[in-house]
């Protein structure tokens, strides 16, 4: 009996040790080494190597986990598969024609992962075909006739992904091809009439849909660019709708159903970094609120739960929501009293009296500044004093610069107000700043980190309670939104927003500090 059970030990392990073996054979491949490669999002990395000997590539699975993963041979040539806890055992007829000739001899998921890829091959031909049909007419009716096969194409697409997806549940490449489709939308309630009755219904059951059959505890979803690609178009003009807040409720709402406390669990991580990233290098007004409550969430605080970051970059990036947190669209600037060119005069930018209050930060020495600065005395004599918005320019004026920003003042004939922290007020606020608080504050003295400018010039437009309506503005850009909120849209443009003297042009703005380049951190 004892013999019996051993023999049955050994069989087992024999079995468990081989049940995994990814085997690749690529036909007329020398003797040479391969790599796998596995996917974190949209990027492959090396993984793992083998020596291949007659063509044949073997791998050892177990040391590997669930995902989508490449096969790179000489040559940088490369095929996908699917790795999930299977023996897999793929032969490639031709080097030149790997998805052609592929032959998967064993894996159930890579016979259907390689049927997927030739269905859709197939139907992305047709739709080309079609396609170049219909720009090629003229005529109406022959264009309809075209748009109905291209649905038709597309019906027989998702009939086919669905039934993929049905039939493959418990494997990931079902999972994978789900998260490659949208939600199936219903038709919009209407009433007796035909009419409408919920215009947002369609939207709302979209976005409430997106995530629907996704298992965002399954860790392998990151190891698959199609996860990334989804997560990119939630958060995109295709999904949620672009307003901070809305954004932060469904960010806030995705990720709770994700496993934070698990670390061997990368879709947490994943998808936070993601998040957190998308906003802070984002182009768009206003998302910075975004970024700044990802850290005031997840990485900053007591709410610290991005394990995977060094204390280093967590301290830099909690220090940079900070900064940003200052200069927040709808929020109240923060308070500027700085000296006009006398060094005598305190002028407290909250004591303007003005419908709209332009703060404007340029440096005398910078090129782009020299552009830009001259418009503004223009836009300011011509549109902007009449209408009752004033300019709060901070200039550039300690040390050597304190010369040239006076100068510069008196040369270009600059009427709006001028202020700066100026070289005497600098030193003596280097020796001890007490005696300075009777005028100004320490934000006021340390504005540059207050208002967070790293480049110049920088441009806010603050209304008359002085909380920042607009940021990063180009002159062009600056003249259209005051002549709109002034009822003067339709005034001709004296600097139209082409103009590419504008205060966020990576090849023209002057960074007093690195020459421009703003540096992101590593999340």
């Amino acid at each position: 009996m004892k013999k019996v059970i051993f023999l049955l030990v050994i069989m087992i392990a024999a079995v468990s040790s081989n049940a995994q073996n990814l085997k690749f054979k690529v036909e007329g491949m020398k003797d040479t080494t391969v790599f796998l490669a596995k996917y974190l999002g949209p990027k492959l990395y090396y993984a793992d190597t083998a020596q291949s000997v007659k063509g044949v590539a073997t791998f050892d699975g177990s040391k590997h986990q669930r995902g989508l993963y490449a096969v790179v041979i000489p040559g940088s040539q490369y095929f996908e598969f699917v790795h999930d806890n299977e023996v897999v055992d793929m032969y490639v007829g031709d080097s030149k024609d790997m998805i052609g000739t592929m032959k998967v001899n064993k894996s159930p998921s890579n016979k259907v992962f390689y049927d997927y890829i030739m269905f859709m091959t197939q139907k992305k031909r047709k739709s080309t075909v079609i396609e170049g049909k219909y720009k090629e007419t003229k005529d109406e009716k022959e264009k309809e006739k075209l748009l109905e096969e291209l649905r038709a194409i597309g019906k027989e697409i998702t009939a086919g992904q669905r039934k993929l997806f049905e039939e493959n549940k418990d494997k990931f490449i079902g999972v994978m091809v789900r998260m490659s489709m949208d939600a199936e939308l219903p038709d919009p309630p209407k009433d007796e009439n035909g009419v409408i009755t919920d215009s947002n219904f369609v939207y709302n059951y979209y976005i409430e849909h997106f995530w629907d059959d996704i298992p965002l505890k399954d860790p392998a979803i990151v190891r698959t660019p199609v996860f990334h690609n989804k997560l990119d178009k939630y958060f995109s003009k295709n999904g949620v709708i672009q307003i901070p807040d809305t954004i932060t409720t469904y960010a806030k709402k995705l990720i709770d159903q994700m496993d934070a406390v698990d670390q061997e669990n990368k879709v947490f991580q994943y998808t936070v970094h993601h998040i957190t990233q998308k906003y802070e290098a984002s182009k768009i007004m206003g998302m910075d609120r975004v970024f700044v409550y990802m850290a005031d969430n997840y990485y900053c605080g007591e709410k610290n739960e991005a394990y995977w970051m060094s204390e280093e970059n967590t301290t830099k990036l909690c220090e940079r929501a900070d900064k940003i947190r200052n200069t927040m669209i709808n929020e109240f600037a923060p308070m500027l009293i700085l000296t006009d060119t006398t060094e005598k005069n305190w002028i407290n930018c909250y004591k303007i009296d003005a419908e709209y209050t332009v703060l404007y930060f340029w440096d005398p020495n910078c090129g782009h500044c020299k552009k830009t600065t001259p418009k503004l005395q223009v836009l300011y004599d011509k549109k902007f004093k009449d209408r009752n918005i004033e300019i709060y320019a901070v200039g550039k004026a300690t040390g050597e610069d304190f010369e040239a920003w006076k100068k510069y003042i008196a040369d270009e004939e600059l009427t709006f107000i001028n202020v700066g922290l100026t070289k005497n007020i600098y030193n003596t606020a280097l020796e001890d700043p007490r005696p300075l608080m009777q005028h100004t504050t320490i934000q006021s003295l340390n504005y540059t980190d207050t208002y967070d400018i790293y480049s110049t010039p920088r441009i806010f437009i603050l209304d008359k309670d002085k909380k920042i309506k607009f940021k990063q503005l180009s002159i062009g850009q600056l003249e259209e939104i005051l002549d709109n909120l002034t009822g003067h849209g339709d005034d001709e443009k004296l600097f139209p927003k082409e103009d590419p003297a504008n205060g966020h042009d990576p090849d023209g703005g002057h960074d007093p500090n690195d020459g421009g380049n703003h540096e992101g951190h590593n999340h």
